[in-house]
Order: C-alpha cells, then structure tokens, then sequence
C-alpha cells in the first residue's frame, strides 16, 4: 500500500518516521505542496495532511484527477472561508477524516471540557489559555477553536481565550472553571509530536477499513 504525507517539515517527517516503523505501508511518498510537480503521477492509497492551508487546493486537484475515493485524512488548521467551501468539495468525492488535533489526550479533554461546560453555573468563569512554538501562525489554535466551541467561549475574546508563541513548545491547552472560591483546571501537555502522528494514521486506518 502507498502513504502519500503531504508537508515535509518536522511534523512530516515525524509522521513518516511513524509510517514506517509501524510497517502498514510499503510506500512512503514525501510530498511537498510548494514545489511545482509535486503530485505523483501514481494513486496512492491513502493521504494524510501535515503541511499548509495552501496546500488544499492542489491536494483536491490530485484526488479529482485520479478520480477520486482516495481517503484523505487532514490535520492542518487555520483555514479561511475559500478553503472550508474546498474541503466540502473533496468530501464529495473522497472520504475525508479531519481534526484539529489527533492525539488520544486531547479527546479526553474533550469530554471533560464537554461535562464542565455541562455542570457548571452562570457563576463560572471558563477561561482557556494555549502554548505552542513561535513557527505555528494560526492563533488560537485549532484545538483552541474547537474547544471554545464546546464551552461556549469566542475564540477571538482576548479575555476569555489567550494564546501564546514561544520556543519549542509541541503545544498545551489548558481550560479553567474558575468559581467563587474554587478553580478547577484540565490541562492537556504534548511531549512529542509523534502523539499527532499515531491518531492521524489509527484515523487513515479506520477510513481505509470502511
């Protein structure tokens, strides 16, 4: 089976490492959007998105001309409205798993941000704050946006909802329902980015199973 990673930085290259050490697949094809002739001539059995909002178009141009079905899993984030009417398209024609991010931590923190914003009164303050490198653009963070969702929050309030650039952070989200006298925090801390690289192929598995 062929493994197209699309985005040959770091968190590329991290889930290539992954891929091959967990052996599914024969073929690893590195492909970079931003150099001209990068889509393979050849099918691939299954893409997994770790680059650039950019990168969309060109990625929906490869599935089409290979007419389609090839499942495509997108862990990119920060795209615009243009973009968000794109990935409608690709679902059309492939199936698509996209998240904001794939580690098994943060769907528990998930959950337990979905039963606090669920318990918690008119009384409680929720904040979220999040840490990531100074190379990640996007603020707040797709994780970020998909929580404030779930609690409720606006992601461009500064007050309720602040983010952070600095070092070599992986990246931590952190959640706090702050009431008269008591703060309750749920913190999620990624030690390495090999967590993203192990949920978003388990989630390329389970579309190729379907």
């Amino acid at each position: 089976m062929k493994l197209g990673i699309v985005g040959t930085g770091a968190m590329g290259r991290t889930m290539a490492a992954h891929a091959l050490e967990e052996g599914t697949f024969s073929q690893i094809h590195m492909i970079e959007p931003t150099e001209p002739g990068c889509w393979p001539e050849e099918r691939m059995d299954l893409l997994i998105d770790f680059s650039h909002p950019d990168a969309l178009e060109g990625m929906y141009d490869y599935c089409r001309r290979q007419g389609g079905g090839i499942p495509v899993v997108i862990a990119t984030t920060g795209y615009g409205p243009q973009q968000e009417t794109l990935v409608k398209l690709l679902e059309k024609i492939c199936p698509v798993d996209r998240s904001s991010n794939y580690s098994r931590g943060i769907r528990i923190m998930t959950e337990l941000c979905r039963l606090g914003a669920k318990t918690a009164g008119d009384d409680c303050d929720i904040r979220l704050t999040e840490v990531h490198h100074t190379k990640k653009k996007d603020a707040p963070s797709g994780t970020a946006r998909s929580l404030c969702r779930i609690l409720g929050l606006n992601p461009e309030d500064e007050t309720a909802v602040q983010s952070l650039r600095m070092g070599t952070v992986y990246g931590e989200h952190t959640v706090y329902f702050a009431m008269e006298d008591e703060v309750v925090e749920v913190r999620h801390t990624a030690l390495s980015k090999k967590i993203f690289a192990i949920g978003a192929l388990e989630a390329g598995k389970n579309l190729l199973n379907d």
